[in-house]
């Protein structure tokens, strides 16, 4: 889009000279693959009781294995690594190695409380609140946020983790649902049923492992005739994040990789291009950028092409190439 909108400000007479590249350079700009990364922190909380712990540290480390295996990149705190000064940490260590078009996902599971003004996570050692959460997450920059607080009276968070592009999905609905919950344990279940994935696309999104949970919680209740002490609420687009997948994912060329790089690279070159334009005669900002495009253009046919083999073309009848 930036490089049409250049080209039809200041291609007046010139356009016949790189039409072709134009063209090749809008349409890179809208098909060339991301490299951005999704980042997940997942926290097992303090137990309290030894089936609990044991329960959260299993829940927490299938969690992390399937978002492993989607292609995230995860950090995993259990125990004494889950005091609060590991978690504020962690965050950190995020917010540093993320940017704008990255993904950053942030699964917390336990027990929580709330007195009635402040819920808490409970951890070894003093327990955060979920304001000290979101105070922590602020100076993550990624535009694409997921909190799941799989934890009890978790719906008290949901207001102090709101913000602009950042999904939330609590395991209730108020900070007045204290009992212990199921919710944790039927999602780590969803990341492993390929029935979770609704549109067998071989991947899981946060959007069908929250409605499969849902479903398997009102199931559980109504199954156990138990008054339901649960309710579970999402606010957000949970569909853009990926927490698992239902096949392999494809190896990761690390030459594709480089390619995917050099292509950021020439984009931020055009920007840079762009902003230097009445720095520039006609013919340097021209040449210039046509320089930029026809790499483009090389780059992704090198993406498409490559690890594919080269296919001779068939001679015509007479000998001749077709």
């Amino acid at each position: 889009m930036v490089v049409a909108t250049l080209l039809g400000r200041h291609m007046t007479g010139k356009l016949p000279a790189i039409a072709t590249a134009a063209c090749i350079g809008f349409i890179l700009a809208s098909t060339m693959p991301s490299a951005a990364e999704t980042r997940m922190l997942v926290v097992a909380g303090l137990g309290g009781e030894v089936d609990y712990a044991e329960a959260f540290a299993d829940q927490a480390a299938t969690t992390a294995h399937h978002a492993e295996a989607a292609g995230a990149k995860v950090t995993l705190l259990a125990g004494e690594a889950a005091r609060t000064e590991g978690i504020r940490a962690a965050i950190a260590a995020i917010a540093a190695e993320t940017g704008e078009d990255d993904k950053v996902i942030v699964h917390l599971i336990g027990h929580g409380t709330f007195d009635e003004e402040h819920y808490r996570f409970n951890v070894p050692g003093p327990d955060p609140t979920a304001e000290h959460l979101a105070q922590w997450l602020r100076p993550v920059t990624a535009k694409r946020q997921l909190a799941v607080i799989a934890t009890s009276s978790s719906g008290a968070a949901q207001e102090p983790f709101a913000r602009e592009g950042r999904t939330v999905i609590t395991a209730t609905r108020s900070g007045r649902e204290r009992n212990a919950v199921v919710f944790a344990g039927f999602w780590a279940d969803a990341l492993a049923d390929p029935n979770t994935d609704v549109d067998k696309d071989q991947q899981i999104s946060a959007d069908e492992a929250f409605r499969f949970t849902e479903q398997a919680v009102a199931d559980f209740y109504e199954g156990t005739e138990r008054i339901a002490t649960e309710h579970s609420r999402m606010q957000g687009d949970a569909g853009r994040f990926i927490i698992a997948r239902t096949a392999p994912a494809e190896p990761v060329d690390p030459e594709v990789v480089h390619l995917v790089d050099r292509v950021d690279e020439i984009t931020a070159a055009i920007d840079t291009l762009r902003a230097d334009r009445r720095l520039l005669t006609d013919d340097a900002y021209f040449e210039r950028l046509q320089e930029l495009l026809m790499e483009l253009a090389t780059l992704e046919r090198q993406i498409k092409t490559h690890g594919k083999p080269d296919v001779p073309e068939t001679p015509t009848a007479d000998g001749a190439p077709p």
